[in-house]
């Protein structure tokens, strides 16, 4: 029979990765990201598609905050799905702190986020903001968003943000931006991934495939 401390041991491992997962995201809600691991969410793990570096500079009215973010797809192994992610690295001479990373134009159907607490970096995010009518949908990732929690501060490098959906194709159709805390001063648009939304066309089309299928079946009951 196991001890009682082992048990305690066990329970309490099992309680953190049922509460370390990917989080639904509200519209018009700030969200908590608690963090959360490959362990807890084996559907994370799985065949990186694309990871690619973009270096950022912008003006904030006393000097020039600069660093990169890089953008990285995976497919997950276990369900074939897509997941987005995003780390920003600050460069050591960037004039300010960074407190929000800021996602528009990511199209899907639903919206789970998080950030990879074994993965690198050492700042967190500690809550998003998901907002905006799904055609121009925005979340924002948000660095000491509760008193407290540290923002990105010169020098620092988040952890990988990231939005577990349900896609199986993806483009480079959405945006992000920065800002920095305390100044209101936003850097540039960069284009990064996102679920690919068919064309109008690939509606019409699907839909012509459908009405197809539904007379064919209609000749065959004939």
């Amino acid at each position: 029979m196991k001890s009682l401390p082992r048990l305690l041991a066990a329970a309490a491992v099992l309680a953190a990765a049922q509460s370390a997962v990917a989080v639904t995201l509200p519209v018009n809600t700030f969200t908590t990201l608690p963090g959360t691991t490959v362990a807890a969410e084996p559907q994370l793990a799985g065949v990186v598609l694309e990871d690619q570096v973009q270096a950022f500079s912008f003006n904030n009215g006393s000097g020039m905050v600069s660093g990169t973010v890089q953008s990285r797809v995976v497919r997950s192994s276990v369900d074939g799905t897509l997941d987005f992610y995003w780390r920003v690295i600050s460069d050591r001479s960037s004039a300010g702190n960074i407190d929000s990373f800021r996602l528009g134009r990511f199209v899907a159907p639903e919206y789970n986020g998080n950030w990879r607490s074994d993965g690198l970096g050492s700042v967190a995010p500690d809550a998003a903001y998901h907002f905006g009518v799904p055609s121009t949908a925005y979340v924002n990732f948000l660095f000491g968003h509760t008193q407290g929690d540290p923002t990105l501060a010169p020098g620092s490098e988040s952890y990988f943000m990231l939005l577990d959906t349900t896609a199986t194709s993806y483009a480079k159709t959405a945006l992000y931006d920065m800002t920095v805390a305390g100044s209101g001063y936003i850097s540039d648009s960069y284009a990064t991934f996102a679920p690919a939304v068919p064309e109008p066309s690939g509606y019409a089309m699907l839909l012509l495939g459908l009405a197809g299928v539904g007379m064919a079946a209609a000749r065959r009951r004939g």
